[in-house]
Formats: C-alpha cells, sequence, structure tokens
C-alpha cells in the first residue's frame, strides 16, 4: 500500500508500480532518421494522474544510450522536464528522466525490456540505493504530421537527484572512485545481484575511456563529501544481462565468457567478507526476486519460464 500523497497532491511518479497511460507527442519521425543528432527535440508529454486529473507538460526529449542506439529502430529517449513546469504534478522533483523504449518493431522486443524492468525491482528488493522504475504505456504522436505511430511498453527510470534525495545524499561527479571508498556491504550486494542477473557490462571505479565514473552506475554520496566518507554507485543499464538475453548483446571483450547468460563474478576480493550477507540477503528473498517475474501481465508464459529457470539456476548452483 502507498502512503496518501502528501495535501491532495497525485503521487509522486515512482511511489507507484501502477501501469501509467501517457501520450508523448514529438517529432518522432525526424528524430528517428536523424541519427547523428543527440540534440534535444520539443515535446509534449500528457498522462492523467493518481487523482484523476489530466495533466500536460512542455518537455524536451533527446536519443540517448551507446549499444541501443546502434541496434534500435527507437533508440532509449531522455525526457527533460522545467521544475516549474511540473510543480505540484506527479513528476515534481524530476528533471531529466531516461525512457526505456521498445527499441524496435517486432512485439517480442517488448519482451525484453519488460525483463530489464523487472531487474531493477528485483535489485529494489535488495536494497533502497536502487532506481525505481516505472512501467507505461505510450502514445507516440508525431508533432509534425499528428499521426500516432504506435502505442508500446516502456518504461521510466528516476532521476538520479532524485533516488540520491530519498537516500540523504547527493549525486556525485567524479573521475574515478578508489577501491577503498565503495561501501563493503553494498558493493557485495550489487557484485551478487549483477551476478545472479548474468550482466557483466558495469563497473563501480571507472568510466569506459577517459569519461566520468562509472560504467553503467551513478556513484551518490553524502554532502559535503568527507574523505573517510563511503560512495554507492547505483547500477543501472541491464539490457545486456542474461536474464534479459537480447539477441544484440555479447559479453565484452575483456570478459571470458562466451555469451551473455554465462555467469562471470565481477565483485572484488577486497569485499569478501560482506559477500555472506549479500547472500543470506539473496536466499531469505529468493522467492520474492522470483515473483516479480508475475508482476506484469505482458511478460509472455514463455519469456517467465526461460528467466524463473535462469534464475533459479543460480540460487541452487550458487546460494
Amino acid at each position: 500500500g502507498n502512503a496518501p500523497a502528501e495535501s491532495g497532491k497525485p503521487e509522486k511518479l515512482f511511489k507507484s508500480d501502477v501501469n501509467l497511460e501517457v501520450t508523448l507527442s514529438a517529432p518522432w519521425e525526424r528524430l528517428i532518421d536523424d541519427k547523428g543528432n543527440e540534440d534535444p527535440y520539443a515535446a509534449v508529454i500528457e498522462y492523467t494522474d493518481s487523482n484523476g486529473e489530466s495533466q500536460r507538460h512542455d518537455a524536451t526529449v533527446a536519443r540517448r544510450g551507446i549499444t541501443r542506439q546502434r541496434v534500435c529502430q527507437f533508440p532509449p529517449i531522455e525526457i527533460r522536464v522545467e521544475k516549474d513546469e511540473v510543480k505540484g504534478s506527479m513528476l515534481r522533483g524530476q528533471k531529466s528522466l531516461k525512457l526505456v523504449t521498445h527499441c524496435r518493431r517486432s512485439d517480442r522486443y517488448d519482451q525484453y525490456y519488460l525483463l530489464e524492468m523487472m531487474a531493477y525491482r528485483m535489485f529494489n528488493l535488495m536494497t533502497d540505493f536502487s532506481f525505481r522504475v516505472r512501467p507505461l504505456t505510450v502514445n507516440y504522436r508525431d508533432s509534425e504530421s499528428g499521426e500516432s505511430l504506435d502505442s508500446r511498453f516502456a518504461f521510466l527510470i528516476e532521476d538520479d537527484s532524485d533516488a540520491a534525495k530519498r537516500n540523504d545524499m547527493k549525486k556525485l561527479d567524479i573521475g574515478r572512485i578508489p577501491l577503498s571508498r565503495l561501501e563493503p556491504g553494498y558493493a557485495a550486494d550489487v557484485a551478487l545481484f549483477q551476478y545472479m542477473i548474468g550482466n557483466v557490462d558495469w563497473s563501480p571505479l571507472i568510466g569506459p575511456g577517459t569519461g566520468d565514473c562509472c560504467h553503467n552506475m551513478a556513484p551518490i554520496a553524502p554532502k559535503p563529501l568527507g574523505e573517510d566518507d563511503f560512495i554507492w554507485p547505483l547500477p543501472y543499464d541491464f539490457d545486456s544481462s542474461g536474464l534479459v538475453d537480447a539477441p544484440y548483446a555479447e559479453p565484452p571483450a575483456s570478459v571470458d565468457a562466451r555469451s551473455v547468460t554465462e555467469r562471470v563474478y565481477r565483485g572484488y576480493c577486497a569485499h569478501n567478507d560482506a559477500l555472506e550477507g549479500a547472500r543470506r540477503k539473496a536466499l531469505d528473498g529468493k522467492d520474492d526476486l522470483v515473483g516479480v517475474l508475475d508482476s506484469d501481465p505482458r511478460l509472455s508464459e514463455r519469456s517467465r519460464k526461460k528467466a524463473r529457470k535462469y534464475l533459479e539456476k543460480f540460487s541452487s548452483s550458487y546460494l
């Protein structure tokens, strides 16, 4: 059950797991065709909130992501809204939201992203230091032709500032993170979880290339950051995991695995003592973790069975 919304305001976007239907108007045809352009396009987002009021906000949409941009007919999107535009609405407190989209026209692609959304939910069960997600049905309307293009499953990922605020922290811009600054219990939770879903495409210490930290993780920390304070990098992007088993996913060259469904443990020996706690957590929560697979009727029986088998193989052989 959700706590009542503050003073008649609709409940915040990530307070609920209920599917939200939205209409997103933008020049989609142009955005899809112009692959090299990551600039924002004007957009409008419309939905009915938890109070039954219809809402309409000006926003922008832009292409984002690396692998998916290359392989998807329809790229993942970043939606940005101005603070004043969403004041008092369900979207209050949000600035920049990642929208995980269907990627390709074939309906089977929805299955991969349903599973990816469920990976976030499983990690929510292990720790509050995790990104919340909200399932959507998105009606894509082309703002230039006025035509409805498609109505598809997608999900939103909480803004990292919001996830930080929930945990009384701030998001952290940092080049790299020394191993000693990772909170050992949390680092073990993350490593065990990534092993469970068969994901090797992440690093809590350095970004890809010379970029900011980290790889598929967003660091949050107390502010001001004392030199003994720990840093918590929150994982995101689970689409190259064995649980999702997307057709385009392949293990990075640096990892010795034949396919993404082959599990490789990427945790650090420094956190081995904390691993027992993470193991207990996963063991005690096993039924709930697997139960997440029943949380959305759009997941097909075939996908559910395959994912359940993959998770059960982990628990029987490792836990």
